[in-house]
C-alpha cells in the first residue's frame, strides 16, 4: 500500500510539475490547455519512470519490456477521429479562394498531420498509463477519449458560425478576465451559463462512457513499437516533402491561409510570409488636456449605429441618411472605423487613441483604480456641458462604460440595458424609440446650448430587428437568426435584405429625431455626428457579419458630421474615427491635440488611415493602412491579444490595379514609404526594417 502511494505521488508529481510550468508561460487559453495536455502526459510518464528507477526495479529491463510490449490500437477511435478531422478540414477549406490543386495539397498535408498527431496522443496516453500505478492507469486515456468529441464540436462551431473552435476561443480569451455569461449572451446563445456548463459536462461524460464501452467490447489490434516508429517516421517525411514542394508553387494567399487556419504545424518547413518585417516602438499615448479658448457651446448630438457599412447608406433603404450625408454634412470621400469590433472602435472615437490602447484603460479598471472619462467628455465637462447618454445594450460588456465614460462615470444621465433590468426585457426597437423620446423631452426641458446627447442604435446588429408596425423596404428576407455557414447567393441576398430592413428602421428613427430638432429650432446651430462602430460582411471575404477581417466590408463605415452654421469645414479625401476627437478639440480652439494619431477635419489633410483589431479571422491580419486607393495589411505574433507588438510584418500591398509585386524586402519597404509617407511618423517613435 505504501509502495503504491509513493508510486502515485511520483506519477502525479510529474504531471503537476509539467502543468504548473506551462501555466507560467504567457500564452492564451487554447495554447495553454493544449500544452498542458501534451506536457502533462510527458511529465506523468517521467514521474512514473523515476519511481521505477528509484525502486531499482530493473529500469533498463523495464524499457526493453515496454519496447517489446505491443501497442494496443483502438481502430474505431482512430478511424472516427481521422474522419472527423477530415470533415472539419473540408468545412474550413470550403468556399475559400483556393485552386483545386492547392486544396488537395493542403488536405494531404493536414491528413498526414492528423495521423501523426493522433498517434502521438495515443502513444503518449499508452506510455503514461504504463508508467502509472494500477489505480491511475485509466486517467491518461481520458485525453484520447475526448478527442472525437472535440473534433465534432469543432465541426459544429464551423457549421454554426463558420469559425473554428480555435478562433472562437481566441475571441473569448482575448478580453480576459473571462466572463462566460456575457460571452455566451453576446454569441447569441440564449440559454443560461449553468445550462451551457451542464451540457458541456454531460457531453464529456457521455464521450468518456462511450469510449469505455468501446474499449471493453471492441476487438483491438496491436502494433509493435518498431512498426509504429517506422510508419510515423515515413509519415513525417512525406509531410515535410509536401510542405517543401508546396512552397515552390502555391500562391501566397494559399500559404497564408494554411498557416493561419491551423495551430498545429509539425514541420520546420514553413515559409516566412512577411514581405518585410519591422522592429517598432509605438508612440506613447498623450491624452490631450482640454484648454478651450472659446465660449461656443453648441448642442452636440452623437448617434452611434451598430454594424453599419458605408455602402449600405443608399436612397433605396436609408433615404434620410443618404440625403443627410450628401446635402448637410461635411464632404468626405472615404470614411473608416478604427476597428472591426465595437469596444475597440468606441474607445478610439472618444479617447482619440489607436484601438489597442484600450488594453491600458481596461487594465486600470481591473486593478481597481479609478479611470477618468475619455478626453471627448473631459472637454465637454470643462465647458460645463450637460451630458446625457442613452444606449440599448449592456455597457458592462468588455468595459465599454468604464473605458469611455469613466469609472465611475460623471454623466448627468447614462442609460444602458443590463440583462436583469426591465429595460432590457423590452423589444430592441421599443428601447430605441423610448430613448429617442426621452432625449427629445430632455432637449425641450433645457435651453439651447451646452447639451450633449449620445444615442446608440443596435437594430442593425445580427439578428437584425424592426418593430411590427414598421413596413420594411424589402418583403423577401431571411427569418430572424437564420443564416447558413455555406450559403448560396440566394441565402446571402435574404440575410442582406433583413439587414437592410433593420437599417431602414434605424434610418426612420434617426429621421424622426433630426426632424424634431428642426421643428424646435435646435438644428441649425447644433453639431451632429452620426457614425457606425464597424461594418458588416455578407460573405464577400468568406465570412458573415464582423470581427473577422480588416477588409473594407467590416471597417468602412459612414462618418457624417454636420457642423454648426457658419463653421468652415473643407472637403476631405478620407477620415476615420481617430479624427473625431482632434476635430472637436479644434472646433473649441483647444490646441492640445497635436500628438494624437488623428487629424482635425476642420483643416485640409491627405493622410493614411489606420485600422487595428484583435479579431483577425482566417487571414490573421491585425492592421490595415489606407491612402489614395492603396491598402497595406500587417500581421504579428499572437494577433488575438490587444497588445501592441514590438515586431510587425507587412502582409500585402494592394492598389487600384490589384496587388503590388516586388521581389526583395527593400523594394517592399520602399513601396510602403512611397504610398503611405505619413504613417511612419504618425504611429511610431521608431520603425526599423529587420530583413
Amino acid at each position: 500500500m505504501k509502495k503504491n502511494l509513493t508510486h502515485s505521488l511520483f506519477w502525479l508529481g510529474g504531471l503537476t510539475i509539467a502543468i504548473l510550468f506551462i501555466l507560467t508561460l504567457d500564452q492564451n487559453l487554447l495554447t495553454t490547455t493544449t500544452l498542458a495536455i501534451k506536457y502533462g502526459l510527458i511529465g506523468a510518464t517521467i514521474g512514473g519512470s523515476l519511481w521505477h528507477l528509484a525502486q531499482r526495479n530493473q529500469p533498463f529491463q523495464k524499457i526493453v519490456t515496454v519496447w517489446r510490449t505491443p501497442i494496443p490500437i483502438h481502430y474505431i477511435w482512430f478511424l472516427l477521429s481521422l474522419v472527423l478531422y477530415a470533415y472539419q478540414n473540408h468545412l474550413i477549406l470550403k468556399n475559400l479562394s483556393l485552386s483545386t490543386t492547392e486544396t488537395i495539397s493542403i488536405v494531404t498535408g493536414r491528413t498526414l498531420t492528423a495521423i501523426l498527431y493522433l498517434s502521438f496522443y495515443w502513444i503518449g496516453a499508452h506510455l503514461a498509463s504504463l508508467s502509472a500505478p494500477r489505480s491511475l492507469r485509466l486517467i491518461p486515456w481520458v485525453i484520447p477519449a475526448l478527442i472525437p468529441g472535440i473534433l465534432a464540436t469543432n465541426a459544429f462551431t464551423i457549421l454554426t458560425w463558420k469559425n473554428s473552435l480555435r478562433i472562437l476561443l481566441h475571441k473569448i480569451d482575448e478580453d480576459a478576465p473571462l466572463d462566460l455569461a456575457l460571452q455566451i449572451s453576446a454569441a447569441g446563445i440564449h440559454q443560461s451559463l449553468s445550462f451551457v456548463i451542464t451540457l458541456i459536462i454531460s457531453i464529456a461524460l457521455t464521450l468518456l462512457f462511450l469510449s469505455y464501452l468501446a474499449h471493453r467490447f471492441t476487438k483491438k489490434i496491436t502494433l509493435t513499437h518498431k512498426f509504429a516508429l517506422i510508419t510515423l517516421t515515413l509519415t513525417w517525411g512525406l509531410l515535410n516533402l509536401e510542405k517543401a514542394i508546396g512552397l515552390t508553387w502555391k500562391s501566397r494567399t494559399a500559404l497564408r491561409m494554411e498557416q493561419n487556419l491551423y495551430d498545429i504545424h509539425l514541420t520546420s518547413i514553413e515559409s516566412d510570409l512577411s514581405l518585410v518585417s519591422y522592429q517598432v516602438t509605438w508612440h506613447k499615448p498623450t491624452p490631450p488636456t482640454p484648454k478651450p479658448r472659446t465660449d461656443k457651446t453648441p448642442d452636440i448630438y452623437f448617434i452611434m449605429i451598430e454594424s453599419v457599412r458605408n455602402d449600405a447608406i443608399r436612397p433605396a433603404h436609408t433615404p434620410f441618411l443618404a440625403s443627410f450625408r450628401d446635402q448637410e454634412c461635411q464632404p468626405i470621400q472615404k470614411t473608416w472605423s478604427a476597428s472591426n469590433a465595437t469596444h475597440l472602435s468606441w474607445f478610439s472615437i472618444f479617447n482619440g487613441q489607436i484601438p489597442h490602447r484600450w488594453e491600458d484603460a481596461i487594465t486600470t479598471v481591473r486593478e481597481g483604480q479609478p479611470l477618468p472619462p475619455a478626453p471627448f467628455f473631459k472637454l465637454l465637462q470643462k465647458l460645463n456641458y450637460r451630458l446625457e447618454g442613452r444606449t440599448v445594450c449592456d455597457l458592462n460588456y468588455v468595459g465599454m462604460e468604464t473605458t469611455n465614460f469613466g469609472s465611475p462615470h460623471q454623466f448627468d444621465l447614462l442609460k444602458s440595458a443590463p440583462p436583469e433590468s426591465d429595460f432590457a426585457k423590452l423589444p430592441l426597437s421599443t428601447r430605441e424609440t423610448q430613448n429617442r423620446e426621452e432625449a427629445q423631452a430632455s432637449i425641450l426641458a433645457h435651453p439651447e446650448g451646452g447639451n450633449f446627447h449620445f444615442l446608440a442604435y443596435d437594430s442593425p446588429h445580427f439578428e437584425y430587428n424592426w418593430p411590427d408596425h414598421f413596413t420594411p423596404p424589402y418583403s423577401d428576407y431571411a427569418k430572424a437568426g437564420e443564416f447558413h455557414p455555406y450559403p448560396s447567393s440566394r441565402d446571402i441576398e435574404l440575410v442582406r435584405n433583413r439587414y437592410l430592413n433593420a437599417l431602414a428602421w434605424t434610418d426612420y428613427e434617426i429621421s424622426r429625431f433630426i426632424t424634431f430638432l428642426k421643428e424646435h429650432n435646435r438644428y441649425q446651430n447644433a453639431l451632429i455626428i452620426i457614425t457606425g462602430d464597424h461594418g458588416e460582411e455578407f460573405q464577400e471575404n468568406g465570412s458573415w457579419f464582423h470581427c473577422s477581417t480588416v477588409a473594407p466590408e467590416q471597417t468602412s463605415v459612414p462618418l457624417m458630421i454636420k457642423w454648426p452654421h457658419g463653421t468652415s469645414a473643407p472637403p476631405q479625401a478620407s477620415a476615420s474615427h481617430l479624427d473625431i476627437l482632434p476635430s472637436l478639440f479644434d472646433y473649441f480652439e483647444s490646441p492640445t491635440f497635436a500628438e494624437l494619431p488623428g487629424k482635425s477635419l476642420l483643416q485640409q489633410h491627405q493622410k493614411t488611415e489606420v485600422i487595428m483589431t484583435s479579431f483577425c479571422g482566417v487571414m490573421g491580419c491585425a492592421m490595415a493602412w489606407h491612402r489614395d486607393g492603396y491598402t497595406a495589411t500587417f500581421r504579428w505574433y499572437q494577433p488575438w491579444k490587444t497588445i501592441l507588438p514590438d515586431t510587425i510584418s507587412l502582409d500585402n500591398i494592394t492598389g487600384p490595379n490589384g496587388p503590388l509585386d516586388y521581389t526583395t524586402p527593400a523594394e517592399w519597404d520602399q513601396a510602403l514609404h512611397k504610398h503611405f509617407p505619413d504613417a511612419f511618423e504618425r504611429y511610431f517613435e521608431k520603425i526599423t526594417p529587420t530583413q
